[in-house]
């Protein structure tokens, strides 16, 4: 039984599926769910006799579903003819986001459990493994959700809430939609971060914050976040998925919104069915709960945790199955200039991103995917637990105590700044191109790259592909460089008679997903701008390394 609760629909009352024809009722199903009453075919034995319910006039709608995802289908909403498109499979379909759903936060949680339990060594995860990680750990430490680990999240998040909706902010406006709109988004990312170091300092200068905490609470707080992220993944699937035509009004409402089919829902749960969710109009500035995620409270707090485990070494913090024991007195002489690097080279990474705010709003995130469980818990889930795990925690638990080697960091150091610099340049770069051309009514002439007169293809959308300067090197430039910083801090954890299992996990985690992220874009775009994109291939023949691919 399926009970819909609506603005327009009080109580929609829908009957089971389970014997509805897998097409033609499953749209009229999604019909009901999304506020409107409908007619079912009837079910010869069981319905013959039950008089069908009552047609609605408010909401009239025809619904013309098809068994290809390519399809489109039309449907009348009101006075409103609405031709929809249904999204691309991706990930391996309903069976590989299914997989992926479970499988990447139980990888999480074994990289987690080989830090605390096994001292950075790697080994298996029986049984053992997972009942000491779960159970027998300190609480806090062990993954076991606590009380005040969801204390500490909940008011995170709700503090970061506070910061984007209410903070002084510049108002810009975001790249065309498929619908011809551009949202307007409020860029207070800088002053939102600088607030939150303020208050960090002075809770922990005033002892009303130990400078630890997150170290200390790691495990549970990484559990509720998960919590949080799949809560969000089913809240995003219903309220913009199911229900998605109380939306057609929305300025963000785009033509590939909404849940097209139910046999669909991993998938749609896992890739979202919307690209801009936005709830609390009545504030009269939205919130954008991508751009929110994408940018607030997984980033700000993956730096806060990678210097709570920096304290941890200052206080030579242990972890036992007993209790977590930290001296008294703490010593700058226990902190590896490893783990500083790391840390000081992520906290540049997110003052760069905030400082360069505007340049979010071009970025393939914000303009291309729609946000569901995938982003949602990337963002929160999954970001400042892996990110801080596979490096600040792995040098702050390994054992024994993690030395380090003056001239593996002397080439981290370097390889860094290379990779930083060129990434940040390629993306304003890319950034300023496409803001000076959406001043001028789309005509970049007159913009110049390195010095020269810009070079570009223009689409039949209207599009525009920029091929000079990093653009026109590589069609990826600023790829390359994340994967080389990656590789930097791996490189920065192999001076131990360990090997860095956990922090070349995070390698071959990024890798992957930069590698995959750049075919996802060469096939979307193929597919978007067809001749166009040959014209582009040829003009910028390689992929991410210039010369080479």
């Amino acid at each position: 039984l399926w009970w819909v609760w609506d603005s327009d629909c009080r109580a929609s009352f829908c009957p089971s599926a389970a014997n509805l024809k897998r097409q033609t009722n499953e749209g009229r199903l999604l019909s009901c769910l999304a506020g409107g009453s409908v007619n079912f075919e009837d079910d010869a034995r069981q319905r013959a006799s039950t008089p069908p319910p009552p047609q609605r006039t408010a909401v009239a709608e025809k619904v013309e579903t098809t068994t290809t995802v390519e399809a489109t289908v039309k449907v009348t909403v009101g006075k409103k003819d609405i031709v929809r498109t249904p999204r691309p499979y991706e990930f391996g379909g309903n069976i590989g986001t299914g997989f992926w759903t479970f499988f990447i936060p139980i990888c999480v949680y074994w990289a987690y459990g080989i830090n605390v339990v096994n001292h950075g060594v790697p080994c298996l995860p029986d049984l053992a493994f997972w009942q000491t990680l779960i159970w027998d750990l300190p609480e806090g430490i062990a993954v076991r959700p606590t009380m005040k680990g969801f204390v500490i999240i909940t008011a995170w998040v709700f503090l970061q809430f506070l910061f984007q909706q209410f903070m002084p902010g510049k108002m810009e406006q975001g790249v065309t939609l498929k619908n011809g709109n551009r949202l307007p988004y409020k860029l207070n990312g800088w002053k939102s971060w600088c607030a939150t170091w303020l208050l960090v300092v002075a809770l922990v200068a005033s002892g009303q914050v130990e400078p630890t905490i997150f170290y200390r609470n790691f495990g549970s707080m990484m559990t509720w976040a998960n919590i949080y992220a799949y809560v969000l993944g089913l809240y995003l699937y219903i309220h913009f998925g199911l229900l998605w035509r109380r939306w057609v009004d929305s300025p963000e409402f785009e033509v590939d919104w909404g849940v097209f089919k139910l046999s669909d829902f991993f998938h749609d749960y896992w890739m979202g069915c919307a690209r801009n969710p936005r709830i609390f109009h009545f504030l009269g500035y939205p919130c954008d709960l991508k751009f929110f995620f994408e940018a607030r409270p997984g980033l700000i707090l993956w730096i806060l945790i990678n210097w709570s485990n920096v304290a941890a070494m200052y206080y030579g913090c242990k972890v036992s199955p007993s209790a977590v024991t930290c001296e008294t007195e703490g010593s700058f002489a226990r902190i590896p200039l490893a783990i500083l690097i790391i840390a000081i080279s992520h906290n540049y990474y997110i003052f760069d991103y905030f400082w360069n705010e505007p340049a979010i709003l071009t970025t393939t995130d914000i303009r291309h995917e729609p946000f569901g469980f995938m982003l949602a818990w990337g963002d929160f889930g999954f970001l400042p637990w892996m990110y801080t795990n596979s490096f600040t925690l792995y040098l702050a638990v390994v054992e024994p105590t993690y030395v380090g080697s003056k001239y593996i960091d002397a080439i981290c150091i370097g390889l860094w700044l290379f990779a930083m610099v060129i990434f940040r340049l390629s993306n304003l770069e890319k950034h300023k191109f496409r803001t000076y051309a959406a001043d001028h009514n789309n005509d970049p002439t007159g913009y110049k790259v390195w010095g020269k007169p810009a070079t570009w293809i223009k689409t039949k959308e209207g599009s525009l592909m920029l091929t000079s300067g990093f653009w026109g090197m590589c069609r990826h430039p600023n790829y390359m460089p994340d994967m080389i910083m990656a590789f930097a801090w791996w490189l920065n954890c192999t001076a131990h008679p360990i090997v860095p299992l956990v922090p070349f996990g995070y390698v071959i985690y990024f890798w992957s997903m930069d590698i995959h992220r750049f075919f996802r874009d060469e096939r979307r775009c193929k597919d978007k701008y067809g001749d166009d994109w040959d014209k582009y291939v040829q003009a910028v023949p390689y992929c991410l390394i210039p010369g080479v691919w």
